[in-house]
């Protein structure tokens, strides 16, 4: 959803490889660097911590402001359960979400669970239309669901870098199949 919003995506969810020179990096990921730490980081001061912290917040309550003056069309929640998924495909599956907590499968659930409420928003429209594409969107959703409660822990789940490359071709290759449905989907709500 942030995203949406161009000016406070950057100061919410930039990584520090994409920083322009001179930039200055703040968000989810400058305060995840802080909490694991690489061998050579400086850790940040109380103050500077609270800064960030504060700036987080003030930020996270503006995008919840302008996300509750919003509505959707049946396309735009279509749209937007694909697009979750593909964040999924292209930086959750590999490990790069999040490069020092490892905790990549956090988001990645929350992905997948996104779309799938997005999903389930529009699933009578889809099941009235092509009841086909409901069904397989239903049991790709469940696999790839079960593959998901595989890695959970009593704390979450397991970090990306001790799952075996086995498992995360697992989830590749599960992600991959739901994609493909997911792709019509806008398609069969507006036919």
């Amino acid at each position: 959803m942030a995203e949406s919003f161009g000016d406070l995506d950057p100061m919410m969810d930039a990584r520090e490889a994409d920083l322009e020179p001179g930039q200055r990096w703040t968000g989810w990921h400058r305060i995840e660097k802080d909490l694991w730490p690489p061998a050579d980081y400086t850790a940040l001061t109380a103050a500077e911590r609270a800064d960030f912290a504060s700036d987080l917040m003030k930020n996270t309550e503006t995008l919840d402001g302008r996300v509750q003056e919003l509505t959707y069309t049946v396309d735009q929640i279509a749209n937007g359960s694909r697009g979750l998924l593909e964040e999924v495909a292209t930086g959750k599956v590999t490990g790069e979400e999040e490069i020092w907590s490892h905790t990549d499968l956090w988001d990645f659930a929350a992905n997948v669970d996104g779309a799938r409420v997005a999903y389930e928003g529009v699933q009578p429209i889809v099941e009235a239309k092509d009841p086909e594409l409901a069904t397989t969107l239903t049991e790709r959703f469940a696999a790839l669901q079960e593959l998901l409660e595989a890695q959970r822990t009593s704390d979450g789940f397991t970090f990306y870098d001790d799952l075996t490359k086995s498992e995360v071709r697992e989830l590749s290759n599960a992600v991959n199949a739901l994609s493909e449905p997911l792709s019509r989907l806008t398609a069969a709500v507006l036919s």
